[in-house]
């Protein structure tokens, strides 16, 4: 087990990936969490699709359920401007009861103004956000060039 394991680190230490940027940020009214990886292709520095997911925060800290290690939130984004306008489409799911559940549609727009103004897609950006969903609501986050959710 040990040889296999050494063999794959050995392995995977040639592969050549780039730096991806990631956004984190919360919504105040809701409590959601937003996790947003703004370059779901692990072979370029720069690509326009990304993920995004919303965890609601009081789930995050107390996992009492199998639900909750989930997102409640699930969508894909696209970037425009060096990745300084962003906006996403998906689904939500609330849990009614540990049987019964909602599925709605969810949207995100973000906004990183420096990036937008350096075109710079690999900078420490304030990111403001707009989600749609149930009801509108607007959130803020940190843009930081590290990968945090790719699939």
């Amino acid at each position: 087990m040990k040889q296999t394991i050494t063999i794959i680190i050995f392995l995977l230490s040639f592969i050549k990936t780039y730096g991806q940027s990631s956004t984190v940020g919360i919504i105040p009214n809701t409590m959601n969490v937003v996790l947003c990886t703004d370059n779901i292709n692990l072979t370029t520095e720069y690509s326009r699709f990304g993920l995004y997911t919303m965890w609601d925060l009081e789930q995050v800290i107390s996992q009492v359920d199998y639900r909750y290690n989930f997102p409640n939130t699930l969508g894909v984004n696209f970037a425009i401007l060096q990745n300084g306008f962003n906006i996403g489409g998906g689904a939500s799911i609330e849990w009614i009861s540990t049987t019964d559940y909602e599925l709605y549609p969810n949207i995100l727009i973000r906004l990183h103004p420096l990036k937008m103004i350096t075109q710079d897609n690999r900078q420490i950006d304030l990111s403001l956000m707009l989600n749609v969903s149930k009801e509108i609501n607007i959130g803020i986050g940190l843009s930081i060039p590290y990968r945090l959710n790719a699939l």
